[in-house]
């Protein structure tokens, strides 16, 4: 798998052997990236990858300017790889990968993001409660980017600290693309 634009393009993003990570494809991260300039400056955007897998997305957004991005995947073998894509594009400086499970790291992050990614598996339990959770978490910058890739079957709980503002529909997959509205401060967080 390759990065698609910026500083990185063309370099390899490595997927291992794990057939239980699913990356984000071409065609998404390609439509994600044309789309995203429109609601965000990735140049003043701390980034914060969770479920990230083999870090596409993540990757991605470094290759096009985002000043820092934190990986969260509980797969060791998804850290691994991420690491080993890290060190290859010589960007360890700009990020931190993170072994945890998204559900306890959203309580003791490290940094706050300006854009969230979720690409949690299909059939996570508590799915629909995604956005209200990561929005009353801590980990967002006020109003908040968030993008979730799920299934055509979630439907996301009305909640008054998120809107939907946009989905793009791949197939059976669809992403949503959510402003969060109840980012909480935290002066503890860089």
């Amino acid at each position: 798998m390759r990065i698609t634009g910026g500083e990185y393009r063309g370099r390899t993003v490595y997927s291992g052997k794990t057939r239980n990570i699913r990356p984000a494809t071409d065609r998404v991260r390609e439509t994600i990236f044309a789309i995203l300039p429109q609601y965000i400056d990735l140049y003043k955007t701390k980034v914060i990858d969770l479920y990230a897998g083999t870090g596409s997305l993540g990757f991605e957004c470094l290759s096009r300017g985002a000043k820092f991005v934190v990986f969260v995947d509980a797969s060791r073998d998804a850290v691994k790889i991420m690491k080993r894509t890290a060190d290859e594009l010589n960007c360890t400086n700009r990020c931190e990968i993170v072994l945890n499970t998204v559900e306890r790291y959203i309580k003791n992050p490290s940094h706050r993001g300006g854009l969230i990614f979720a690409d949690p598996p299909y059939a996570l339990e508590g799915l629909s409660d995604l956005p209200a959770m990561i929005a009353r978490a801590g980990i967002a910058e006020r109003e908040a980017v968030l993008l979730i890739e799920h299934s055509k079957q979630t439907v996301f709980r009305d909640d008054n600290a998120f809107t939907i503002f946009r989905q793009k529909v791949f197939g059976n997959s669809i992403v949503s693309f959510f402003r969060l509205h109840n980012s909480e401060s935290n002066d503890r967080i860089v």
